[in-house]
């Protein structure tokens, strides 16, 4: 009997284990920070809305098993005194793609708002051209972003920005809305819309997760390109 009840007791302490077991580590990136407000309209600085976005992206994500890194989670950002405008900018987009990388991150997902002309408006996932497994990623959140009601469904774009080309892992820039849009500005700052696109994003990452295997891993040819920087400074 003794036996019976070690072996049961076992059992559940493996299955425990089992179902800890994480699907996945993603980085989430909070675009800009710090001194770096980002795009402003109507007293709004994009420096806000994004880290709002990506915690409550970051908090879906833990609920489904997910490790998650935030790459800042106050008004901050990396750049090191010293460092001024392009220098400056850089340093803090190579220690985030660092900090991604030293967490064995299987994707990195950067949060912005948007500019653009007219009555632009609507979340847009951004991706580098010749990664294949950001464009499946991009695909992914953007398809899920459409289910929201009353969404603009726009669709996902190549871009050659510096996160996207300078990761070691599938990379793609989430623009969550048009910020000098005062319709969409209004919906950004709604605490409830946010949740609604932090739970989108987050299910696009999830059928990622359990897609990217079907498309081969690609070569990261800028593995020590990151401490350029940190070795000029140093």
């Amino acid at each position: 009997m003794l036996r019976i009840l070690t072996a049961i007791l076992l059992l559940l302490m493996y299955a425990g284990q089992a179902a800890a077991e994480p699907v996945g580590r993603i980085a989430i990136d909070p675009g800009h920070g710090g001194y770096d407000p980002g795009a402003m309209r109507g007293g709004i600085m994009e420096k806000d809305l994004n880290l709002e976005i990506a915690r409550e992206v970051a908090s879906v994500l833990k609920k489904n098993q997910v490790d998650v890194l935030l790459t800042r989670q106050g008004d901050y950002n990396h750049a090191i005194l010293g460092l001024h405008r392009k220098e400056a900018k850089r340093y803090d987009f190579q220690r985030r793609a660092e900090m991604a990388k030293q967490f064995g991150a299987d994707a990195m997902v950067s949060i912005h708002v948007n500019v653009g002309p007219g009555k632009c408006i609507g979340p847009e996932a951004f991706f580098y051209g010749k990664s294949a497994q950001g464009k499946l990623l991009a695909e992914c959140i953007q398809q899920e972003l459409h289910q929201i009601p009353e969404i603009r469904k726009r669709t996902i774009k190549t871009g050659r920005y510096y996160l996207l080309t300078h990761t070691s892992m599938p990379c793609v820039i989430v623009e969550t809305g048009f910020i000098n849009n005062p319709a969409e500005r209004k919906k950004l700052l709604d605490k409830k819309y946010r949740q609604v696109l932090a739970e989108a994003i987050c299910q696009g990452i999830l059928e990622y997760l359990k897609t990217k295997d079907s498309i081969p891993k690609e070569k990261n040819v800028l593995d020590s390109f990151f401490f350029n920087i940190q070795k000029k400074v140093s």
